[in-house]
């Protein structure tokens, strides 16, 4: 079977490793972009290429989560490649500073309970910008998520810079009235 943008996500669902593979070749470019612009260069290129391996590793072990009703896969993985590489920097720079500062003991204030806690904001906040319209959502990824400026933005769908700042502004409010009410049932 011949994989291609229509069927890859079943196959992938199904266990087809060749839909990885074609995952890979499709989406690594985006991938890593989005780990590059979160690590920035203060990192070395084998800690982007680690987080982009452990990306795909992701994606792969949650595709059963990927609903396409609620947006496409593009921005599906652009999230996931953004909070692993905002993961992975914690990660990186803890490191670092045990590396650097061995002497000293901190205490550790990342509990399992404050890492849950993470995870489920950051699925609700996923969930939230899937809710939002097509074209909002696009900027508002495109913005925050790919972190493009705004007059590229609106070169690329041909309206005013206000527009964008206005949808964008609109997005912010739309999330913030979603995920707010979630806060208080904790």
């Amino acid at each position: 079977m011949e994989l291609n943008e229509t069927n890859f996500i079943l196959q992938m669902k199904k266990g087809e490793s060749r839909a990885l593979e074609f995952v890979v070749d499709s989406y690594s470019n985006l991938a890593f972009k989005v780990v590059r612009s979160v690590l920035n260069t203060s990192f070395f290129s084998q800690h982007i290429e680690e987080c982009v391996n452990e990306v795909f590793w992701s994606v792969w072990n949650n595709i059963q989560s990927f609903d396409e009703s609620k947006g496409d896969f593009k921005y599906w993985i652009t999230a996931v490649t953004k909070y692993k590489a905002i993961d992975f920097k914690r990660k990186l720079l803890k490191q670092n500073t045990t590396e650097c500062i061995h002497d000293y003991t901190f205490p550790d204030e990342e509990s399992t309970e404050n890492i849950i806690i993470s995870k489920e904001n950051r699925e609700e906040l996923l969930t939230a910008i899937y809710d939002m319209k097509d074209e909002d959502r696009e900027i508002f990824i495109r913005r925050y998520f790919l972190f493009e400026e705004i007059e590229s933005i609106a070169k690329t769908f041909h309206v005013d810079r206000n527009l964008v700042d206005k949808r964008l502004s609109r997005g912010r409010k739309f999330l913030k009235e979603k995920l707010i009410p979630l806060k208080g049932e904790m």
